[in-house]
């Protein structure tokens, strides 16, 4: 009887359980959330992400609203993955903020950037392979432009070097730009471009 009792006692309370997770509204299913730069936070579907602007939609509505990349200080997805923009405005320079620098080679995504200078970086003599030539100029490259507040690199010049029995390298070159005015002393050599255009 005991027995019996308590079988009925736990088939209830799974009922109840598998009933309330069917009833759940889609709106509480996780949404990807923006956090700006002022502090306060939208939890939205983003639809788009470029250099210059973000584009997401509300929970449950369909139109489309756009605000600055330079808004934005992260985006944490409905997936876990955390895209960071912009790292305390780059006020201070930190190690992973290069990770958020847009590489390329469309000037038309510059946008109203501003130009911060010219960076270049060149691959180690150590890498040993192409590949790794490349990704150690190009986080190199992001380093400097990071490191001046940039956010965005318009590539000029991408060169592969070594042959047969050489050791692989990797050159890259462009301008950086970001969302202020560069500071004084923090600006590398722009070779006579100013203002918002690298004169190309």
């Amino acid at each position: 009887m005991m027995m019996k009792y308590f079988f009925t006692i736990v088939f209830l309370v799974l009922l109840t359980v598998v009933a309330h997770s069917q009833s759940i509204p889609a709106e509480a299913l996780p949404h990807d959330t923006i956090f700006k730069l002022n502090g306060s936070i939208l939890p939205v579907d983003v639809t788009t992400v470029t250099p210059t602007y973000i584009s997401f939609i509300f929970p449950g509505k369909s139109e489309e609203f756009t605000i600055e990349r330079k808004e934005v200080h992260k985006i944490i997805y409905k997936t876990g993955k955390i895209d960071v923009l912009n790292q305390a405005a780059f006020t201070v320079f930190d190690e992973s903020s290069w990770e958020a620098v847009w590489i390329t080679e469309n000037k038309k995504e510059v946008g109203d950037l501003y130009l911060l200078g010219e960076v270049e970086a060149k691959s180690p003599s150590s890498a040993r392979s192409p590949a790794a030539a490349k990704k150690s100029a190009i986080i190199k490259i992001k380093k400097k432009a990071a490191n001046v507040k940039g956010t965005l690199i318009l590539v000029t010049k991408k060169q592969a070097t070594g042959g047969y029995g050489e050791y692989p390298g990797y050159f890259i070159k462009g301008y950086a730009y970001g969302p202020e005015p560069p500071e004084e002393g923090l600006v590398p050599s722009s070779k006579g471009a100013s203002g918002k255009d690298a004169g190309m």
